[in-house]
């Protein structure tokens, strides 16, 4: 999904820090402060290629969720977005640099206010453990992008569609899934919100899948070990009042169908 645009904002995200690339081995090439300028350009590239929700109800009331889940990390002191896509496609996805996407197509099909806030709180969690420039500074190795770099415009495209290919903002590791679950669990108990809505939302997605496919796992591969980790982790937080559900998600849902 998005690999046209996936191609740009490679080659956008190469363009802008590439010059602090210094070392090899597994690093992330990219300070915090690098992130956070290239996620500015990445946002205005993806406005130019998805259709955002004009709701500004519903998109408030996903930005809400996510401030909240930010709110228990420690970047909360970032700025961080939340955006709703006018997808019907089953997917929410984060890219470098505190943006998370949410698309209409998850929002109307998941059936708790838990449901959802799983959805956002694994997105966060995995910008917060900085997947996204992770895997890119692992592609930039394994393509010597570096090298590339060096050439001309024209070696920039091409080491775009490279990483694109590879899925550098997007397609995550088990390690990187495993993390932003653990992650996830905690951020939403963190929030308020029982962790039991991930472990729902991995089960639903289990099942919409068997029934012809969800985008969401394109990127997030799911397997049995990943639900019963996360109904595990969540146990840790039964007996404590933490909420399902709350008296906006009912309307909301309304409004993503």
């Amino acid at each position: 999904m998005f690999t046209r645009s996936r191609a740009r904002l490679a080659a956008a995200a190469l363009a802008l820090t590439l010059a602090g690339c210094a070392t090899l081995g597994g690093a992330n090439y990219y300070s915090v402060d690098q992130e956070w300028e290239m996620g500015q350009q990445l946002q205005a590239q993806l406005r130019q290629e998805l259709r955002l929700s004009n709701d500004q109800a519903l998109t408030r009331y996903v930005s809400d969720i996510g401030q909240a889940m930010v709110n228990q990390t420690a970047m909360r002191d970032r700025q961080w977005r939340f955006y709703v896509v006018q997808d019907d496609a089953i997917n929410a996805f984060n890219i470098p640099g505190g943006a998370v996407y949410v698309n209409t197509g998850l929002i109307a099909n998941v059936g708790s206010a838990s449901e959802l806030a799983g959805a956002i709180a694994h997105e966060v969690a995995h910008g917060m453990a900085r997947h996204g420039t992770s895997r890119l500074s692992k592609a930039q190795e394994t393509n010597a992008i570096a090298g590339a770099v060096l050439g001309n415009a024209g070696g920039v495209e091409q080491v775009a569609a490279q990483v694109a290919a590879q899925g550098a903002f997007a397609k995550f590791s088990r390690n990187d899934e495993r993390e932003a679950d653990r992650l996830g669990v905690a951020i939403m108990a963190g929030a308020g919100y029982s962790p039991d809505g991930l472990a729902a939302l991995l089960q639903r997605l289990a099942e919409e899948e068997q029934g012809g496919g969800v985008a969401f796992f394109r990127s997030h591969p799911l397997s049995a070990e990943r639900m019963e980790t996360v109904r595990q982790l969540a146990r840790r937080y039964e007996g404590q009042r933490l909420r399902s559900d709350d008296g906006q998600f009912a309307a909301m849902r309304r409004r993503a169908r």
